[in-house]
Order: C-alpha cells, then sequence, then structure tokens
C-alpha cells in the first residue's frame, strides 16, 4: 500500500473554501501574567514562584495553554577572589567564564498545578530530568537549528568527547574539575582533527560556545556592538548580555519554557475560555565556591569543588567553564583570571542576587539587577468566528483531557557488579513507560562527592553518564515486559522508543528517536522501556511495577527511575472548573 498515494487522493477529495482559512479572528500573543512573589525570591537553594492564572478571561475570547510560555529573568554573578576578598581588576574574556547548562528546562527542580481546585499533575523530584529527555527524544535537528536558541540549547547537544572523569577529590593540575567534567569550550574541536596520543585529546564541548555566543559583552567587543545598541536598548528587545561590574562578572539572560514541556496537561487541554488554574515551581537557584589550583591561564589551572561550598539542593543549572588559555594570531595570550586568583563564587539567581557571605565575597554587592524584575507567563488571546465560537463552547462542557504524569523513584549507591531489585511504584492504573537515568553516585569517597547533576563541572543533566546496566528487566503486575533480562544497547534503546510512538493513535503523544545518535547515546545513557502493551481492563486495575538490573560499571551508580502513567480528567472549557478527577 502506498501511503504517498493515498494521502495526494484523499488531499484531492477534501471541499475547498477560501473562508476555511482559519476559524480565528484573531489571536494575540502579547498578554502576560506576572508571579505571586512580587519580585521577592529566596535565590539559595530552591526558590518557590506562584502563579494564578484565574484572571485569564475574556467572554468574547479563548486561550490555548499550549501555547503558553515562562519566562524568567535569569541573573549569574561570578567574582574571581583571594583567599578571603574580591580581586576588581579587569579580566578580558569573563564574559566566558560561566554559561548555562543546555535547555532552560533545567532551572526547574519540580513542580504542581491545580485546575479548579484539583491537583492535576503533583509535585515530584527530578522532573527537569524527565522533561528533558522526552525534549530531546522529539526535537529535530532542524528544530535547534531554529528555536533551540530560545529554549536554552545550543544549535547541538553536549559533545561526549569532551567528558573527563577526575577520580581524586583533590586539586590535581589541568584538571577542569573533580568529577566528571564537560565545561572545555575551547579546543580543537568536538572531533579530533589531529594525530594525538591519547584520544580525544583537547576535545571541547563547542555546545557551549554556542551559548555563549547569546550574551552580548558590553565591557569588551571587537564588533564595537555597543556602538550600534546600547544597554538600553538590549533591555528593551529582551536581548541577553555581560558586563563587569567592580570586580562583579554579570550575565543577564530570559530563561523560556514552554508551559506545556513543563505540564502535559496543559499542553493537551486545548482552547479554554476560562482557566481556572494555578502553578507552583520550584526554581534551582545558589552558588558555588571552586577552588583554582595550579599555575592560572596555563594548561596546569585546575578546579576543585570541594564538600560544602554549593548551596545547590537539587540540579545545579550553572557552568564554570575551564579557560586555561587562549591564543589568537590577532590577540595573543589571554589572561582570562586576574593576577592572584585562588577562587572562583558564582551563582544563579532570579533577577537578582541575594546577600551572600562566601569566603568574603558578597555577591548581592555587585548591585546586579535584571531589567525584568518578575517571573512572567505569556498567554495567547483568540477570538473565533462567533459560530464557532458557540459551538466549540457547547461541545465542550465536558471536555475529556488525558495526560501523562510520573513518579520518581532513586536508587542509590549501587556498587560494582552489585543488583538492585525493588518494587518502584505500587498501584499505579495504566503505567506507560519506565524510565532510568544512570550516574555516578553521590556518596563516594572520590570525584564530586556529591550529587551528579550539582557539579558546575558537568553538562549533566543535560547529558548523563556512560555508567553501564545489565540484566534489566520491568515487570507491570507480575508480567516481564522485556523478553529476557537485557544487557541494554543502543538498538535496544530504539527499539523501545520506537514502539512507543507506533503504539497509541496520536502521534505526538509517544517518542521518536529524536536527537539521540549511537555514539552520544553509548556516553550519555537512558534506559527506556515502553510498558504501554496491555489489555484494557489490565491498564484501568491498579499494578505494581518492579523494577532489577545490574551494575555493570567500574564505580558505584546511582539510578533515577521514572514511571509514567496516564491519567484523564473532564473538563469544562466555559469555566475552567475540573467535573470529574
Amino acid at each position: 500500500m502506498s501511503s504517498g498515494d493515498n494521502y495526494e487522493y484523499e488531499k484531492s477529495n477534501i471541499h475547498q473554501n477560501i473562508d476555511a482559512y482559519s476559524p480565528y479572528v484573531e489571536k494575540q500573543q502579547s498578554s502576560f501574567v506576572n508571579d505571586l512573589n512580587n519580585s521577592v525570591y529566596a535565590n539559595s537553594s530552591l526558590s518557590l514562584v506562584q502563579f494564578d492564572l484565574e484572571q485569564i478571561f475574556n467572554s468574547s475570547s479563548v486561550s490555548d495553554p499550549g501555547d503558553m510560555y515562562l519566562v524568567v529573568p535569569i541573573c549569574m554573578v561570578a567574582a574571581c577572589r583571594t583567599t578571603n576578598a574580591v580581586i576588581t581588576s579587569a579580566s578580558p574574556g569573563a564574559s566566558q567564564l560561566c554559561s548555562l547548562k543546555s535547555n532552560f528546562i533545567h532551572l526547574i527542580a519540580q513542580a504542581d498545578i491545580q485546575v479548579g481546585g484539583k491537583t492535576l499533575e503533583s509535585s515530584q523530584p527530578h522532573l527537569n530530568i524527565v522533561k528533558h529527555f522526552k525534549m530531546i527524544s522529539e526535537l529535530s535537528v532542524n528544530d535547534l537549528a531554529t528555536i533551540g536558541s530560545t529554549i536554552g540549547f545550543s544549535d547541538r547537544l553536549d559533545s561526549t568527547r569532551s567528558m573527563r572523569y577526575a577520580a581524586a577529590n583533590s586539586a590535581t593540575n589541568g584538571n577542569s574539575g573533580n568529577g566528571l567534567t564537560n565545561n572545555r569550550p575551547f579546543g580543537v574541536g568536538e572531533f579530533q582533527n589531529v594525530i594525538v596520543s591519547s584520544q580525544n585529546d583537547n576535545a571541547c564541548n563547542t555546545a557551549i560556545q554556542g551559548k555563549l555566543n547569546r550574551y552580548v559583552d558590553t565591557s569588551a567587543n571587537t564588533n564595537n556592538y555597543t556602538s550600534l545598541v546600547s544597554v538600553t536598548q538590549l533591555n528593551n528587545e529582551f536581548k541577553p548580555y555581560y558586563e563587569f561590574k567592580s570586580g562583579y562578572h554579570c550575565w543577564y539572560d530570559y530563561g523560556v519554557i514552554r508551559i506545556s514541556d513543563i505540564f502535559e496537561s496543559m499542553g493537551n487541554i486545548g482552547l479554554i475560555q476560562r482557566l481556572d488554574c494555578n502553578l507552583r515551581l520550584w526554581l534551582n537557584t545558589g552558588a558555588v565556591n571552586v577552588s583554582v589550583g595550579g599555575t592560572i591561564n596555563t594548561l596546569t589551572q585546575s578546579y576543585l569543588l570541594p564538600q560544602a561550598q554549593s548551596t545547590f539542593t537539587n540540579t545545579c543549572p550553572l557552568m564554570i567553564n575551564y579557560l586555561p588559555s587562549a591564543a589568537t594570531p590577532a590577540t595573543g595570550f589571554v589572561a582570562t583570571l586576574p593576577t592572584g586568583t585562588v577562587g572562583i563564587v558564582a551563582g544563579l539567581f532570579i533577577a537578582k542576587p541575594p546577600t551572600t557571605s562566601i569566603s568574603g565575597v558578597n555577591l548581592g554587592a555587585s548591585n546586579a539587577a535584571h531589567p525584568l524584575g518578575n517571573c512572567r507567563i505569556y498567554y495567547s488571546q483568540i477570538t473565533l468566528k462567533p459560530e464557532k465560537h458557540i459551538e466549540y463552547i457547547n461541545n465542550n462542557r465536558a471536555k475529556k483531557v488525558v495526560y501523562r504524569s510520573f513518579i520518581t523513584t532513586v536508587a542509590s549507591n549501587l556498587p560494582v557488579n552489585g543488583t538492585w531489585s525493588s518494587i518502584v511504584s505500587a498501584g499505579v492504573t495504566h503505567p506507560t513507560s519506565v524510565l532510568l537515568v544512570s550516574l555516578i553516585a553521590s556518596n563516594t569517597t572520590s570525584g564530586l562527592m556529591d550529587f551528579q547533576y550539582k557539579s558546575p563541572f558537568d553538562s549533566c543533566p543535560s547529558t548523563t553518564s556512560p555508567l553501564s546496566i545489565s540484566n534489566l528487566q520491568v515487570s507491570v503486575g507480575g508480567k516481564n515486559q522485556l523478553q529476557s533480562a537485557l544487557t541494554y544497547n543502543y538498538d535496544n534503546f530504539i527499539s523501545q522508543v520506537n514502539n512507543a510512538e507506533q503504539l497509541v493513535s496520536a502521534q505526538d503523544y509517544g517518542l521518536s528517536n529524536g536527537l539521540f545518535s549511537q555514539q552520544w547515546w553509548e556516553s550519555s545513557k537512558y534506559y527506556y522501556v515502553n510498558c504501554e502493551r496491555s489489555q484494557s481492563g489490565d491498564k484501568l486495575a491498579p499494578r505494581n511495577i518492579t523494577v532489577s538490573f545490574t551494575n555493570n560499571s567500574n564505580v558505584n551508580m546511582d539510578v533515577l527511575i521514572f514511571v509514567q502513567y496516564a491519567q484523564d480528567v473532564t473538563i469544562d472549557v466555559a469555566t475552567g472548573l475540573v467535573i470529574t478527577n
């Protein structure tokens, strides 16, 4: 059967009408709602941001929650220090010292949503990790080229060839950090282009370059950009930029996150006249105190994050880039760190930094302030043709919305060759998948000695780790989902992900292999098991989910386990009230 021939035939049968171009009279996307925080944020550890969307109402128009997006005013501040004071001298090229990890979704640690007073999606830890996996499974290379920068990506994924592992929890000459690192933006490129004695020597993470290029450097710019556009004008157009202020390096950015990427339910509600909705978002904010050793600005320069020198309690979205030296024919050697530097204090905050006291450094003394003082949610206002408006409202006073939520479990500190087996979720109805993410264990006596995603040197959780899992099996209600316990490889991954897309009638409900190449997956592993296939009666019955596997790596591992399950809710699109849940 030729699908192309059938498509052409069916398309030719469609009745054409010049008035059928759009059911909309008007669609505006410029309206926004400010958060309820009144520009007050904790900015240490997790910062709670709340929204009340009930005010989004107009009797003559509707809105589409799938169009909504969150804008977070990001303020990154860093200072090079001596033992107990800020070094106030400027340093060339310092605008490249800090950047954000790929995907603005990593700003969010967890979130929940209530509609009509009923909880649709409850708060679960590590929301950013499971949602990041979903996004890179669905995005294409063309998507990265067009909208990637808008949502916090570069034009490519982070390189895995530039990953380096430093087992020592001490300063070691030439190390760009302790634990797994991926913070070298400059080198020969992602691929080796010369013969070297050691594979991937001088390979760099070229994705960081794309993210650094977001910022206009207002302190040193060969293009003389600031003669054409002032800082005030940059603020007017929401353009990210960098400035140096008396020893403090300040970056201002705008984190754009689609609400449907946080809450799948919001993407599936469709047009609604009133949205009686409340959101709570816990954002990753905090600061790190990095020790700098060796001879600065040379290849012996080293970074180290000692224990208890980070206020991030979940993901650290901030990266401190390793810039040992840079030489070009035009400028020669560039000393990025000022003389006397023994440490770097850097933080990521909402709108402005708080007062800090970290090795004599007060980041609040920078007086950095983002031009956007609070978080916003932008939404659409759509005017339908009168007959379409009446028809839509009357037909959807009890609209069923189907979406997926997830439950998080953590298997901690699994030893080398150790086996783990446990019920990860009890009494779940309609499970759709299980996702496992293997990371270097946090409570080891080497490396970072903390959770991998808290490192300012590692691109995690935009990448994961090459740690291997064997003898993987997932059981739902006592029935194995895999024919036999697997030593899971890329072929298994592609098979499981593609099956998820084929199992449901709505194509956008599943996944594709997206941006995953074999080489990338083998160094940044996700273990995905599709659990959708079952009888209709079984899907509605509460069932236990058991996961078992073996650590097939040379170091202890932590494994994040996400159980996704489908649920539905009935909503009145006229009032925004939940009828059944």
